[in-house]
This record gives structure tokens, C-alpha cells and sequence, in this order.
């Protein structure tokens, strides 16, 4: 999805029509030629996350070789993002098209609850992985043992409850569910002044973003060293094969970071910014909030295909439907 089309998209329809509204929480809404166009957005992004996704699972399924402990994260990704897409797109879509929330209270709460708790077990499952990773790369004698099936359960397990944690205080009145600036979308209330509101947006920033990202580049970036060290204290000869492989890894490693920092910092620096009372104009946030939440039908693909047995298992799947 092309980030300067979606900028320039919406760009010429906020411009072209000022007459905005003013939420309950003094959000300025857009008109509703931009929510219908934020909302064919979000239909594309559920659809190619419910497809991708669907035969992300489906390869899982099928085929043996991935029914094995180290992809059970990659799984629970998918399966995560899968839900995000049945829960949040339907929801958003029809709200775009009214041009108004129409679930009322118990609807923004719900709908906020439960895809702030799927989109950190997306953020926490990648950092599992990457660390998952890293361990493959510095000891994969011991990270074979040590990757097992209940293990590997219960770190998948943790991402749900960490989430969980996380997200039950807008409930219970430190902080609330509001419609983020498209109007027809639920967020935390980043906009809050209290001392308390805002409080428990740093925590989030810190728990559900901070951290989540200084882990996966961290490990993503000890796994490029840990790679040219093993070469070079083996005194492996560098080949052009070798090259190759080390080339790929850097670029699968770099791009899957690059991948989570160009989803959600964007969606970062506007809360950030909101935090210190800086204004934002509405293009730049409904953008950052159009790639943060189309980038969940993403990320989970690009886990699934950097695994080279999905990869093989679709290509003898298109080889054959190509021969009949």
C-alpha cells in the first residue's frame, strides 16, 4: 500500500471540504468524503489480511514441516492478526460509510479493549520472535533443546497476558476509549490533560511501543554481528554463496525492523506530540493512523514468508496449478 498516495489521497479530500466537526473528546473530525475513503482503506487492509493470513494457517495446516515448536509464535501472529481484521475491520468500515459511531458506549469500549489488547500481542509476539531468533543465531544447539512445545506455549501465552494487563485501565476510569481523529475509529484518549490520563499514555508508549521496538532491533541488529563473528572465529572463507547468505539475512533482519518502526512510529510521534500540547495537522495523524493499522494485515504476511518452507510449499502449489 503506497504510504504517498494515501497521504496525497486524503491530503486533497481534507482540503477540499473544512467543514469539520468537533467530537465529544475536541477531536476535529474530517468530512465524510475522507471517512469513506479512510474506511475503503481499512476494507482493503481486512481483506488482504483475512486472505493473507487465512493462507498463512492454511500452510500451517498442511504442511508437516511447519507443524514444529519454533513456528508456534509466527502461528500465534497470524491467528492474532486474523481476529484484529474480523474484529476491528467490519466495525470501522460500517462506521465510515455512516460517517458516525453508531455502537454507542459499550461498542467503543469493547471494540478498544479488545483490539488494544490484539495490536501489543502483535508488537510482543515480534519481539518473542526476534528473540527466538537471536537465540538460533548465537546457540542453536541449545536453542534447539531449549525451543519446545510447552515453552514456546507459554511465551505465546504471556503475550496475551501481558496484553491483557495493559489494557483494562480505560475501562475502569484511568484513562478512556475515544474515537481517534478519523471519527470513526477507537484509541485511547491521547488527548487527555489530566495528570492521570496522561500518565497512563507514557505507560503504554513505554510498554506497548518502547520497548516491544528497542527489543526487535537489538536483536535483529546482535544477529548481523552474530553472523560475521561465527565466519570469522570459524575461518570460514568468504564465498560468494556464503556473501549471499549473509547478505539475505541482513536483509530479512533489516527489513522486518524496518517494517515495525515504519508502522507505528509515526502513530508514536503523534501521541508524543500530543502529549506536549503540539498541534498536529489532521492529514499527518490520520495518515499515521491509516499506516499503523493497515500495517497488522502486513506484518504477520512478512513473518510467514521469510520462512523458506511456506515459501516452497506455496511455489509447488502455484507450479501445479499452473501445469493443469
Amino acid at each position: 500500500m503506497d504510504v504517498r498516495n494515501i497521504s496525497m489521497c486524503l491530503g486533497s479530500l481534507i482540503e477540499d471540504s473544512r467543514e469539520a466537526n468537533v467530537s465529544a473528546a475536541g477531536i476535529v473530525e474530517p468530512s465524510a468524503r475522507a471517512q469513506t475513503v479512510f474506511g475503503v482503506l481499512i476494507l482493503l487492509a481486512g481483506l488482504t489480511g483475512v486472505l493473507g493470513n487465512g493462507l498463512a494457517l492454511q500452510a500451517f495446516y498442511a504442511c508437516k514441516a511447519l507443524r514444529k515448536p519454533k513456528h508456534y509464535l509466527v502461528v500465534n501472529l497470524s491467528i492474532t492478526d486474523g481476529l484484529l481484521c474480523v474484529v476491528f475491520c467490519p466495525v470501522t468500515v460500517w462506521a465510515s460509510f455512516a460517517h458516525s459511531w453508531t455502537f454507542g458506549k459499550p461498542g467503543l469500549d469493547m471494540i478498544g479493549f479488545s483490539v488494544g489488547v490484539m495490536v501489543i500481542v502483535l508488537m510482543t509476539t515480534q519481539l518473542a520472535i526476534a528473540v527466538q531468533r537471536l537465540a538460533v543465531s548465537i546457540k542453536p544447539l541449545k536453542a534447539a533443546v531449549y525451543i519446545t512445545h510447552g515453552r514456546v506455549l507459554l511465551t505465546a501465552a504471556t503475550t496475551w497476558i501481558y496484553s491483557a494487563l495493559l489494557m483494562p485501565p480505560p475501562l475502569l476510569g484511568w484513562n478512556r476509549f475515544i474515537l481517534d481523529h478519523s471519527g470513526v475509529s477507537v484509541t485511547f484518549d491521547y488527548l487527555a490533560r489530566d495528570d492521570l490520563s496522561r500518565l497512563y499514555v507514557i505507560v503504554l508508549l513505554i510498554f506497548a511501543f518502547a520497548l516491544p521496538l528497542v527489543g526487535i532491533v537489538c536483536s535483529y541488529s546482535y544477529i548481523l554481528v552474530a553472523v560475521r563473528r561465527s565466519r570469522q572465529k570459524a575461518k570460514v572463507p568468504t564465498t560468494g554463496s556464503t556473501r549471499k547468505r549473509d547478505t539475505k539475512t541482513a536483509v530479512v533482519a533489516l527489513s522486518l525492523s524496518a517494517l515495525f518502526c515504519a508502522s507505528w512510529t509515526p502513530y508514536a510521534i503523534v501521541v508524543l506530540l500530543s502529549l506536549f500540547n503540539v498541534t498536529v495537522p489532521i492529514i499527518y495523524i490520520m495518515v499515521a493512523f491509516a499506516i499503523a493499522k493497515c500495517s497488522c494485515t502486513v506484518n504477520p504476511l512478512m513473518f510467514a514468508l521469510t520462512l523458506p518452507v511456506v515459501r516452497q510449499y506455496y511455489k509447488e502449489k502455484l507450479d501445479k496449478y499452473l501445469r493443469l
